[in-house]
Order: structure tokens, then sequence, then C-alpha cells
């Protein structure tokens, strides 16, 4: 906790978490989460079912693993780099969300809070079909 404060966790479950200006969260494992607030905050998590959030202005959170979840909070980025993760954002975020086309070649979906139908505060996936986000039932 603190400005320019920073979180680390590594193995199974892991856990990070890091609040205040400039702070950074990361974790690394299968079922790992990062959590970060504050101004350009930043949380980044790696494993399968791994979940990254950060809030703040402009703040992003980036997951890796299949089955991962990133959620960003205003004008931010939620990335998810594995297959059938699911992303969502506030007003002004940018959502990515990797997937196999029907070919089985990776591929991301990307859309943004406000265009196309993307709802804030709305989990969505992609229809690996036709590579679109679409909102979690």
């Amino acid at each position: 906790s603190g400005d320019s404060s920073t979180a680390a966790s590594s193995g199974n479950s892991s856990t990070a978490a890091s609040s205040g200006d400039y702070s950074t969260a990361a974790s690394s494992g299968n079922y790992s989460t990062a959590a970060s607030s504050g101004y350009s905050s930043k949380a980044a998590s790696s494993g399968d079912y791994s979940t990254a959030a950060s809030s703040g202005y402009s703040s992003k959170a980036a997951s890796s693993g299949h089955y991962s979840k990133a959620a960003c909070d205003t004008n931010g980025f939620a990335c998810v780099a594995g297959v059938g993760g699911m992303v969502k954002g506030n007003s002004g975020s940018a959502l990515s969300c990797g997937y196999k086309d029907a070919q089985g070649r990776l591929r991301i979906a990307v859309g943004y809070v406000g265009e196309g139908g993307i709802n804030a505060d709305t989990w969505y996936c992609v229809d690996d079909a036709n590579g679109l986000l679409v909102e979690v039932a």
C-alpha cells in the first residue's frame, strides 16, 4: 500500500494486491489473482483460470492462461491472452480476448465499451464461430 507500491506473488493459487498511485500487482500460477488500485495502476496474472483486476484512471489488467478473466476501470485496458477467457471494463475501456478460429488458428477479438453493443461492467467472451465479443449469459 502507498504511492508507487508493488506486489508480486508466485505459485499455484497465489494472490497479489497493491494500492496507491502508480501501483503494480503481479501474480503467477494456476488460479492466481492480481489486483491493483490507484491512478495508472496495473495488474497482471498468469496461469489457467487466473484473474486480473485494476481500477484507477487509465488502468490496465492483463491475464494469460486458458479460462482467465481480466477487468478494468474507466478508460482502461482489459486483455486475456488465452482461450476461453472473459473480459469487462467501464466507459471508454478497450477489451481484448484470445480464441481459436474454425481452422484452429489463434486470434484476438477486440471490442470497445460504448461501441458496437459492448456495455460497461458486463462480462464478455468470444463467440468462436464469428470471432466477436458476446455477453456472457
